[in-house]
């Protein structure tokens, strides 16, 4: 469970100005600063919060990027890919490697710290959204 604390942090954890880092609102969700880490191999993984801020919930459905022969949806490091993802109002999906993440598998090219480049999130009900993915070793560190 998320503390009120995280709760109230959040809007400021958005709201993070462009030098820092990005974030967007699509519809009543809110994705956060989204990042991967460099490639080493074939794949890597990606990380955003996401959360609704009001209103119903949602289903992050699909992910796609150029760069990347497929987007899975890793619920626990170490767990098979989930089909989708529920977002449930005040209950935010934060990305971290040992939770949920992204993994992006056949890569078509290397990724390295400083790169950037598209991917579009798919939701059931506000629809798809690209968003830039920013290649870092660590949040806001390129």
């Amino acid at each position: 469970m998320i503390s009120r604390r995280t709760l109230m942090a959040l809007p400021a954890a958005f709201a993070a100005g462009e030098a820092a880092a990005h974030s967007y609102r699509h519809g009543d969700l809110m994705i956060g600063h989204a990042w991967c880490l460099p490639s080493e191999g074939p794949t890597t993984r990606a990380f955003m919060p996401l959360a609704v801020v009001q209103g119903q919930p949602d289903v992050l459905t699909g992910a796609s990027t150029p760069v990347a022969a497929a987007v899975q949806f890793v619920p626990v490091a170490g767990q098979p890919p989930a089909a989708r993802w529920d977002i449930i109002p005040r209950r935010p999906i934060g990305m971290r490697a040992d939770g949920p993440h992204l993994v992006l598998t056949g890569l078509n090219r290397p990724l390295r710290v400083r790169d950037r480049f598209p991917m579009t999130l798919v939701f059931a009900r506000n629809g798809p959204k690209e968003v830039e993915i920013w290649v870092e070793r660590s949040p806001y560190s390129s």
